[in-house]
């Protein structure tokens, strides 16, 4: 029988330079995915100072459309400027005896940051990435149908990262990028879906980081 690992997951998003407003209780793993809106060297040094100070073992940082300036450095970089933190942009990593991969893109829209064209064979190349047999998948978008609706009820998910997310079956997804749903959860096809917004549309603090228990 497979040993329970007893961890305590806490995950946000889309905090938008509101971090400092965010209650982050004490757990193993912190998982943020995306948008901390990050355009500087001086924002990445604010997200290190906050992030150091919270209550938690291992944390993890996915990007988001908003940081822009993580793009702009690239991959290399913002892992060599981040200080106790582990930035996935494409990878795999193993904590705490849990799989977990993590990657920023999102169909594009409005000319934002780690996006590419909706159905495209960049999107197609970058989730073909995604491992089978994952504890946890972070992306910054919800896949399509999942999660996803705007204001104007317009599904904004991607259809590329639902398929793939079908064929590996990752036990949990995490994701943020839309507002509107921040703070629920679904469960489809035996995956577990969570978006962990702490913003509402309004760009205001609406809800709580999502903890999960493993």
């Amino acid at each position: 029988m497979k040993k329970k690992l007893n961890k305590r997951i806490c995950c946000f998003s889309d905090t938008h330079g509101l971090h400092n407003d965010v209650i982050i209780p004490k757990c193993d793993i912190l998982i943020f995915a995306g948008d901390f809106d990050i355009h500087s060297l001086l924002d990445i040094e604010r997200a290190n100072k906050w992030f150091n100070k919270q209550p938690a073992i291992h944390k993890i940082f996915v990007a988001g459309n908003h940081d822009n300036y993580l793009e702009y450095i690239g991959k290399e970089k913002t892992k060599e400027f981040f200080n106790g933190i582990t930035y996935l942009e494409d990878d795999l990593i193993n904590i705490a005896g849990l799989r977990i991969y993590g990657s920023p893109y999102s169909p594009e829209f409005n000319g934002w940051s780690f996006m590419k064209p909706r159905g495209s064979e960049d999107l197609k190349n970058i989730w073909s990435k995604i491992p089978e047999n994952l504890d946890i998948l972070i992306t910054h978008c919800p896949p399509y149908g999942i999660l996803d609706r705007n204001l104007d009820d317009e599904r904004c998910g991607c259809q590329v990262l639902q398929r793939e997310i079908y064929k590996k079956r990752p036990k949990r997804h995490i994701h943020g990028h839309i507002h509107r749903f921040g703070g629920q959860s679904i469960t489809q096809n035996g995956i577990n879906f969570y978006n962990v917004s702490v913003l509402n549309e309004d760009y205001k603090i609406a809800n709580e980081p999502t903890v999960i228990d493993i």
